[in-house]
């Protein structure tokens, strides 16, 4: 019954145990107090895991401490290593065997025929619960003969207790539940020491229940198992969740403090009743009881996984962060009340939970104060006190820092479950202290690296890191947040690289000149080509070069002096040159300067054909040139505008915040315009409408509110878009164009607005 249960309850069991968190719950919040700080290590499995049945998965029931160590009493003098070997695998037993060792091995060699006979009830690959419980049973009335005659010849009190187990094993599993229950009343109740195989077979008994159908009383039994064995928890509690479903009233079993309490146990995990009601209840039946420890530190757990948030960066939280979670204050009146009971042994873990949710109270001296009184769980007292201190620090001076490199370096070295957590959450903090004093170079380079500049056009940030990077006199950790930040390049060339960029989308061209040639030019790996200078009349990211950028006007001879490829640098000195130009007394030469520097800035905008070229990269296939696509940034916020502000806690996200919209087609549209004034050429004039109205269009693709719209029906649905001057000019002034005749023919947005208007 117990493997069928098991079996059957796998499937279900992490939708039941996960206690209403997803996959990455565990992952969403600090975890700074170690729930295996209870002093019953025996409930470890009911400790708070989001992704496993039982706390971290690691199958303590396999290891079966609980039936070694009463296999000990038989076996004073020998080692676990041979008691292991001896029951659960091949052990040559010593030639001259001991009286008990003798009847030992009997009984051993008897367990492990027991167990042959019944292996097939574990070989059927089926999840279904019927074909399981089906299983043909098969005659064990051989074994029960041996086994009675086996009994009536031993004399220990735990060897008989084992027989007892194998023959109500032997009557469950072979489907004979009433003589298992029978056998067990007449024979086992009331007349064995409460130990393992004491509770090895209630289990067995309580699995017989269930077939019966007697719920109520396989619960209760399978409650006992939980809280008293060693070794049956996980699979008793599976078991206990089937028969709760169908028990009418688990009450009524409770006829003892014990028996009220092993049920409010098992009523509180099963229903994951990890409030403060409950826990209450159990103090009141109990306070000194080991299982009000488990209760309130999964009490405790969930508070840590409203109020410490992991990644919290430019949100308005805070650490802690308190929402809606008030129990917080209900654990830490608990937690004090118990640390101050007379008749609760264990006060040093009381003490330290009221340390650490005074912490949580932001109450940080009387925190301190606390945990001087704790003596015991060490390498908990340790972490708390580094959390402690460093929570303590509004401003964080050489000291400060010198103290952090010794913590880090300490972390570095040390293996234990929550020392990434105390790591990372000390690095939240002093980035936000950093971020809230106006030390943003630090701030940002704590989570950072320089390749996370590479989109948010922040020159504020940007200065600040230059200014970090010269400073004089760098301390130890500053050095390091130096060197981490690197990854291979060159601080200042990157540095002047990436401000080389913000002031091109900024239109300040000398200043990116300027910024290029100090910036060790580093390479890029796709040159600029010269079509950048070119536009296209259809919009296709994923198609060559060739098949887009048709115009050739930037292949004229007055341009000559623009390479085929080239690097930023010389981008810049050939924008200088254009803007001059574009002045230039002699009208087609500024007129078509004008127009190379549309396309241009068009061309790199976050819906031309170039928009990845300054950075190197691509321009197909990545739908994040739209800010509306990232799905780390709902509210389309921008890097330097945050850093401007001052917003949110840190800037451990601040990557996800790039800016991807310059208002670049805004400027295209101005040196459009600028050549319509000074053109004459009907072919040209035309070209410009049109590619005016492909400006237009991305500033409405970008959030700006159209003065009207019309609607377009195509294979691709039902949409609006707006009634662009681009448009209206190319209907109104250039219908008889060859341009037109072409465009109209090509773009079916043209064509309907043609049409509708």
């Amino acid at each position: 019954m117990k493997r069928v249960l098991t079996a059957l309850t796998v499937l279900i069991y992490s939708s039941v145990l996960a206690c209403g968190g997803d996959y990455w719950d565990g992952m969403s919040y600090y975890n700074l107090f170690a729930q295996t700080c209870i002093s019953e290590k025996g409930f470890y499995p009911f400790l708070r895991d989001s992704d496993h049945a039982f706390y971290g998965d690691s199958n303590y029931q396999e290891r079966r401490e609980g039936n070694i160590a009463l296999w000990k009493e038989v076996f004073p003098n020998w080692s676990e290593e041979d008691i292991r070997s001896a029951v659960y695998g091949s052990f040559n037993w010593p030639k001259q065997k001991t009286p008990i060792e003798n009847r030992a091995a009997i009984y051993i060699d008897f367990a492990q025929t027991c167990s042959e006979k019944l292996s097939y009830r574990q070989r059927t690959e089926s999840w279904d619960y019927d074909e399981i419980i089906n299983t043909s049973e098969q005659d064990q009335s051989e074994l029960l003969t041996q086994a009675m005659v086996q009994l009536g010849e031993e004399t220990n009190t735990q060897l008989k207790a084992r027989y007892y187990y194998q023959i109500i094993r032997l009557f469950h599993y072979s489907k004979n539940w009433e003589d298992a229950v029978s056998f067990f009343e007449s024979q086992v109740e009331n007349k064995l020491p409460k130990n393992e195989i004491y509770y090895y077979i209630i289990d067995q008994v309580a699995g017989c229940y269930y077939s019966l159908k007697q719920f109520d009383k396989a619960a209760y039994l399978f409650s006992k198992v939980v809280s008293k064995s060693a070794d049956r928890k996980e699979s008793a509690f599976l078991s206990f969740n089937f028969c709760a479903y169908e028990a009418p009233n688990l009450k009524t079993f409770a006829n003892s403090l014990e028996d009220e309490k092993d049920l409010l146990l098992v009523q509180c995990l099963n229903n994951f009743s990890d409030d403060i009601n409950n826990l209450q209840k159990f103090i009141q039946l109990d306070a000194n009881d080991a299982r009000v420890e488990l209760l309130f530190i999964r009490a405790l757990n969930n508070v840590e996984r409203d109020v410490l948030p992991k990644d919290i960066g430019v949100s308005d939280k805070t650490l802690p962060y308190y929402g809606d979670n008030k129990n917080y204050k209900e654990l830490l009146k608990i937690a004090e009340k118990q640390a101050q009971n007379t008749i609760v042994n264990n006060t040093d873990f009381w003490n330290l939970s009221s340390s650490y949710l005074l912490f949580i109270n932001n109450k940080l001296d009387l925190a301190k104060q606390k945990l001087k009184l704790v003596n015991t769980l060490v390498e908990q007292k340790k972490s708390l006190e580094i959390l402690y201190e460093i929570f303590s620090w509004t401003g964080i001076s050489d000291s400060n820092e010198k103290y952090l490199s010794e913590v880090l370096a300490v972390l570095d070295k040390e293996e234990y479950a929550e020392k990434d957590d105390l790591e990372h959450i000390v690095l939240d903090y002093i980035a936000h202290v950093y971020y809230k004093n106006g030390q943003i170079a630090k701030a940002f380079l704590v989570h950072n690296s320089l390749e996370d500049l590479k989109y948010l056009s922040s020159l504020s940030l940007l200065n600040a890191l230059e200014k970090f990077y010269t400073k004089s006199n760098k301390n130890g950790f500053e050095q390091k947040l130096v060197s981490e930040s690197l990854k291979g390049k060159n601080y200042l060339g990157f540095i002047n690289h990436q401000k080389g960029i913000y002031y091109i989308k900024h239109l300040n061209t000398k200043l990116a000149l300027e910024c290029f040639n100090k910036a060790s030019k580093p390479k890029l790996e796709n040159k600029i080509p010269k079509s950048v200078f070119s536009n296209n009349t259809k919009e296709c990211f994923e198609c060559d070069v060739e098949e887009m950028m048709l115009d050739e006007v930037y292949k004229s001879k007055a341009f000559s002096f623009i390479k085929e490829e080239f690097e930023l640098d010389e981008l810049a000195t050939y924008l200088i040159a254009l803007n001059d130009m574009a002045v230039d007394k002699v009208q087609w030469k500024a007129k078509l300067a004008n127009y190379l520097l549309g396309n241009f800035y068009f061309n790199i905008g976050n819906t031309g054909y170039y928009r990845g070229v300054l950075y190197g990269a691509g321009n197909c296939c990545d739908y994040n040139y739209f800010p509306y696509y990232d799905y780390f940034n709902e509210n389309n916020l921008v890097g330097e505008n945050i850093i401007r502000d001052n917003k949110g806690y840190n800037l451990s996200n601040i990557r996800y915040y790039d800016k991807r919209y310059f208002e670049l087609s805004e400027v295209a549209e101005t040196y459009y315009q600028k050549v319509l004034d000074l053109s004459a050429d009907k072919e040209l004039n035309a070209r410009c409408a049109f590619l005016i109205s492909k400006c237009e269009l991305n500033s409405y693709y970008n959030g700006k509110e159209p003065q009207a719209i019309y609607t377009v029906n195509s294979t691709y649905g039902k949409f609006e878009l707006p009634k662009t001057n681009g448009f209206r000019l190319l209907k109104e002034k250039y219908t008889d164009s060859k341009f037109h005749d072409m465009i109209i023919k090509e773009c079916s947005y043209y064509r309907h607005y043609s049409n509708a208007n």
